[in-house]
């Protein structure tokens, strides 16, 4: 029995490298993957060996054979999002007439990691005076020293776990005293892919601490416009959202609270 035993277990793992020995990051495992909605008809899976620029060998994540899907008609339609390589994590739309041929390709894996865009105050409400007004009386010198750009956005990470980006502590109580404000940052806390759509689901907690019920939590959707290493874009409702990637959230949000002192320091020349 020994002795066929060995020659087994040799045999398997030979089968399981023709997909996995030129997997690029061992940080993949069984369980982060792309969790399955009701009703999705996205394929997930590893990106396998095998692979051209017509043709994704996909190790499907619910196990079985690794597939070919043929990308011609999707790269044709600029619907491949992302450089997928060996190894990374995908989504696939197929053809509802041909499921072997991928209306859309997502690399998940490129997805993952934090994307910001630039965020400008605004001029509060003053029951006395117009926008217009307010800013004429400001100097060059003052709108600089007030208009700060600040980064906002979200992280997407493994398991569908997101959060956001752009908080900060406040400088000092100046703050209150200044005439702009932020708008107000939207916590994310998960992630998915739905039929091609990028859904971002909002905090599961209300302003008091209360748990939302599920059918409750609001979320954001936008449709992939754009990916690549550095940059990514998305329609959401009618406007296009582009973002760049930051090393990490802990870089956005320092930059963020940098400008939030410079905005509470500056605070005091509204008079």
């Amino acid at each position: 029995m020994k002795k066929m035993f060995f020659p087994l277990i040799g045999f398997i793992l030979v089968f399981f490298s023709a997909c996995y020995n030129q997997v690029s990051n061992e940080n993949h495992s069984a369980i982060d993957v792309e969790v399955q909605m009701k009703g999705d008809s996205t394929r997930y899976g590893l990106v396998c060996d095998g692979g051209s620029d017509s043709v994704i060998v996909l190790l499907p994540n619910e196990g079985g054979d690794p597939i070919k899907f043929d990308i011609v008609t999707a790269k044709r339609n600029g619907m491949v999002y992302g450089n997928p390589q060996i190894g990374d994590a995908l989504a696939i739309v197929p053809n509802p007439i041909d499921p072997y041929e991928a209306e859309m390709v997502i690399d998940l894996e490129q997805m993952k990691g934090t994307w910001t865009f630039q965020v400008l105050p605004k001029l509060k409400p003053n029951p006395t005076k117009t926008e217009e007004e307010i800013l004429a009386e400001m100097s060059d010198s003052i709108k600089a020293a007030l208009f700060v750009p600040r980064e906002y956005g979200f992280t997407l990470k493994s398991y569908n776990q997101a959060s956001p980006v752009g908080y900060i502590m406040k400088a000092n109580s100046l703050e209150d005293e200044s005439p702009v404000e932020y708008p107000k940052v939207t916590v994310y806390t998960s992630w998915h892919i739905f039929n091609g759509r990028l859904y971002i689901y909002k905090d599961t907690l209300d302003e008091h601490g209360h748990r939302i019920s599920q059918d409750s939590v609001g979320f954001d959707s936008g449709s992939m416009r754009f990916l690549s290493a550095d940059s990514m874009a998305a329609l959401f409702g009618k406007k296009v959202m582009q973002y760049h990637r930051k090393k990490s959230a802990l870089e956005a949000n320092r930059e963020a609270q940098k400008a939030e002192i410079k905005i509470a320091s500056n605070a005091i020349i509204k008079k």
